[in-house]
């Protein structure tokens, strides 16, 4: 269940609708949905603002040891070539 009124999901929802201290910015909204959607690609789910919600909170988190995370999107890298043991 989600708290609604925890400071994670307030901020979460602050980047979701692109609310700034000027107003709304719809240009940061679409950037950082843009990057939720790309975040959920690579983990193999299904783009929605629940689960987009999860990968900020980090309830899903990558298990491989070649993942970092680079802003909000989670990034793998293939081992270098002369690493990869052809």
């Amino acid at each position: 269940m989600i708290d609604k009124k925890s400071k994670e999901y307030i901020q979460f929802e602050n980047l979701w609708s692109g609310t700034t201290p000027k107003g709304t910015n719809s240009s940061k909204r679409d950037t950082y949905r843009s990057r939720m959607k790309n975040s959920c690609q690579q983990q193999g789910i299904g783009f929605s603002k629940i689960n987009s919600f999860r990968i900020f909170s980090g309830e899903i988190k990558a298990l491989d040891s070649d993942t970092h995370k680079v802003g909000d999107v989670k990034v793998t890298k293939p081992p270098r070539r002369h690493l990869r043991g052809i």
